[in-house]
């Protein structure tokens, strides 16, 4: 059981874990969930809190910029919602950071409303009880429409936490595990799930082999290990790469990274003093 499915949870526990499930592994964040519910208990403390301080307390998280968000989430749900987390969907969909699916989680997970909710994993489940084996087959309204049909009234909550739990542990993209699945018997692809499915992966910009969001990831994390949080470009630059710096390095780091986070509004860097430091 993780730190925020329990019966009748918190909803800032459920927006702080479906933030945090954005992009990175469970099992990540179910230990370092525990520490930052300490340091912001609630959605009072997280909007109080600064950049700096929201982004050191998301190391380990991956992609920082969803801390900022979260950050500016807080600030919205206080000022305009008097700090209770909405539970209309519309509502939720206004708030940065927060997408279908995220708007989807919080009002079943968190207010036990009744709807329908697509992930990853829900979404390969249902394509292969439709009878196809490769979800990128899959036609878009038709998996919304199945969704909505067959999930159990009064129980949306129950239902798509198990859908998730068999998605990550038995229906797996590359492993579908179908004589120990539960949905077997209502399954069209069961026993059949072609395995040869390969996932086509796009080519991302990268430097050295290594992609520039991981760059940008070390770049943050160099910066968040500085006591001022600020490092000159030169130094930092020397410490994100971890060799010798050359001048397609140099060229690299000021027209791609350091603008991308400046954008992002993760750094500030002054030009005068070549400086670079965690946005404040």
């Amino acid at each position: 059981m993780f730190p925020w499915r329990y019966a009748n949870p918190e909803p800032y526990h459920v927006l702080i874990s479906e933030y945090m499930l954005q992009q990175t592994q469970t099992q990540r964040i179910a230990d370092r969930f525990p520490a930052f519910i300490e340091r912001y208990p609630n959605i009072q403390a997280l909007s109080k809190t600064t950049k700096q301080e929201i982004i050191l307390a998301w190391q380990g998280l991956g992609y920082n910029n969803r801390a900022l968000r979260l950050r500016e989430c807080a600030l919205t749900i206080v000022e305009k919602f008097g700090g209770i987390i909405p539970d209309m969907y519309d509502q939720l969909i206004s708030l940065p950071g927060i997408g279908p699916y995220t708007a989807s989680a919080i009002m079943a997970f968190a207010h036990g409303k009744d709807i329908a909710i697509i992930d990853v994993n829900i979404y390969r489940i249902y394509s292969r009880m439709m009878g196809i084996s490769n979800p990128a087959d899959a036609n878009k309204s038709m998996i919304a429409i199945f969704a909505d049909q067959i999930y159990p009234r009064g129980n949306a909550s129950e239902w798509h936490q198990a859908l998730m739990d068999i998605g990550a542990s038995l229906c797996k993209a590359h492993h579908a595990q179908c004589n120990a699945c539960p949905l077997n018997m209502h399954c069209k692809s069961a026993f059949q799930v072609n395995m040869d499915v390969k996932k086509i992966k796009r080519k991302e910009p990268s430097h050295r082999d290594v992609p520039n969001r991981i760059w940008r990831g070390r770049t943050v994390e160099c910066l968040r290990n500085r006591p001022s949080f600020a490092e000159s470009k030169e130094l930092l630059l020397s410490a994100v790469i971890e060799q010798q710096v050359n001048d397609q390095d140099i060229l690299w780091f000021d027209q791609t990274i350091i603008p991308a986070l400046v954008k992002d509004s993760l750094i500030e860097y002054d030009m005068q003093t070549n400086i670079v430091s965690i946005a404040s």
